[in-house]
């Protein structure tokens, strides 16, 4: 009996090797898409949180209009009117700014964030007010129903 050498590869060796390769590149296609759905959710996680540390800093700078309960503002409630109080030739009073950073804080959360709102709740302790500030959007790369939500508690001074 002769036994016959052969050279190279066989058709079948061939393509069992391609379909390996095929699926560790769909697999690899997968993590990346993965990835970048984790990324953007947590972009959105971290524009929610500069938001509400927005809103906080400018309720520490108009504590006058915290103490009085001027920033409440439900989820439900209509964004307040926009007043101009920016600028050296504004002369606005603290419920004015009050209303200027509310209006400007529910502007940006709907524009940056997909379906974003806000909501503020304010308890005067006495020397302190309890802030709650509250932000939801839609995630729409969650596997679950795309609801997001964050919420800051803050304590400011009287």
């Amino acid at each position: 009996m002769s036994i016959k050498k052969t050279n190279g590869f066989t058709i079948i060796e061939v393509l069992i090797t391609m379909v390996i390769l095929s699926i560790g590149v769909l697999g690899l296609g997968l993590l990346q898409l993965t990835a970048m759905q984790n990324t953007q959710g947590g972009y959105l996680r971290s524009q929610g949180t500069i938001l509400a540390y927005d809103i906080i800093d400018a309720m520490r700078a108009n504590v006058p209009a915290v103490t009085a309960g001027n920033y409440a503002l439900a989820f439900a409630a209509q964004t307040p009117v926009a007043v101009d109080c920016y600028g050296l030739a504004a002369n606005c009073t603290t419920v004015q700014m009050a209303s200027s950073d509310l209006n400007r804080w529910r502007t940006v959360l709907a524009t940056y964030m997909p379906s974003g709102n806000g909501q503020i709740t304010t308890v005067d302790l006495g020397g302190t007010t309890q802030v709650t500030v509250a932000v939801t959007w839609i995630d729409p790369y969650s596997a679950e129903s795309g609801a997001e939500q964050l919420v800051l508690n803050a304590e400011l001074r009287q």
